[in-house]
């Protein structure tokens, strides 16, 4: 079955997460079990699995305190990060509004340093990570893995319910945040009317999607969300049914790569 959550949902398990050079985050459970869940409520560590991990949904939302920074690293997953609240910067580029950042498996990616107000963002996977590498002592992990480095950020545009976003809309209307790709990587901006339902790709033609209302409030499959409710659907499954609610909504498809095994 699709695995649902919303905000409200993970901030009831959130949990306080401190990183080797002191830097303090918040880690907020969404779907799955994470690392840092699994080391605060006292869970056995759990080891990284064969490249790629079996299909396992993990979605959390990390609140990343003021002036502090997360090194260079990569993961042993696939991951999307969804910056939504707060600013800084990833590597030397700003990180102004909202933004979509993914890294496909052990690709290493810059620092994300908070500015004065700190920054959330929400970390994606459709598999088991057992945490950060960082970067350089994890170098060696990488020995024969460069060719495949792949990662990149896109922007977010205004949504509907924003000054300077799209007005009087009618249909449905899509906008390109990551380009697909052959493998079926990518990721859409909807722009919803009310009672409109939004048609993605067919989830068979990637390795899981997640599904995220950016503004206004949305119907995915048999639960209603409103801003920053997350669905996941497995690549196995039937497409999902998006409706906009009563005021129409924003909503962000991302969709993770097919993988040989």
């Amino acid at each position: 079955m699709p695995s649902f959550a919303t905000r409200e949902h993970a901030l009831a398990n959130r949990h306080y997460n401190k990183l080797p050079n002191g830097t303090i985050t918040h880690v907020s459970s969404c779907i799955g079990v994470n690392s840092v869940e699994r080391k605060a409520t006292g869970l056995p560590p759990r080891s990284a699995e064969a490249f790629p991990p079996p299909l396992e949904p993990i979605a959390f939302l990390v609140e990343q305190a003021a002036n502090m920074s997360i090194p260079g690293h990569y993961h042993q997953a696939d991951q999307f990060q969804v910056f939504v609240a707060g600013g800084g910067k990833f590597g030397i580029k700003p990180i102004e509004g909202l933004t979509v950042h993914y890294a496909m498996g052990f690709t290493p990616y810059a620092p994300i340093h908070a500015a004065e107000a700190g920054v959330e963002y929400y970390t994606l996977r459709n598999g088991w990570d057992p945490g950060a590498r960082w970067m350089p002592d994890y170098k060696e992990g990488l020995k024969g893995r460069t060719k495949d480095y792949r990662h990149g950020l896109g922007l977010i545009p205004a949504l509907m319910g924003e000054a300077d976003g799209p007005q009087n809309v009618t249909a449905v209307v899509e906008h390109t945040v990551v380009p697909f790709e052959a493998d079926g990587l990518g990721a859409t901006l909807y722009h919803a009317a009310p009672g409109q339902q939004i048609a993605g790709p067919a989830p068979s033609e990637g390795r899981g999607q997640y599904w995220m209302v950016m503004s206004g409030e949305c119907h995915l499959n048999e639960h209603l969300g409103g801003k920053q409710a997350l669905l996941f659907v497995d690549p196995t499954e039937p497409a999902p049914k998006i409706t906009a609610g009563k005021t129409g909504a924003s909503v962000l498809l991302m969709q993770f790569p097919k993988r040989a095994h």
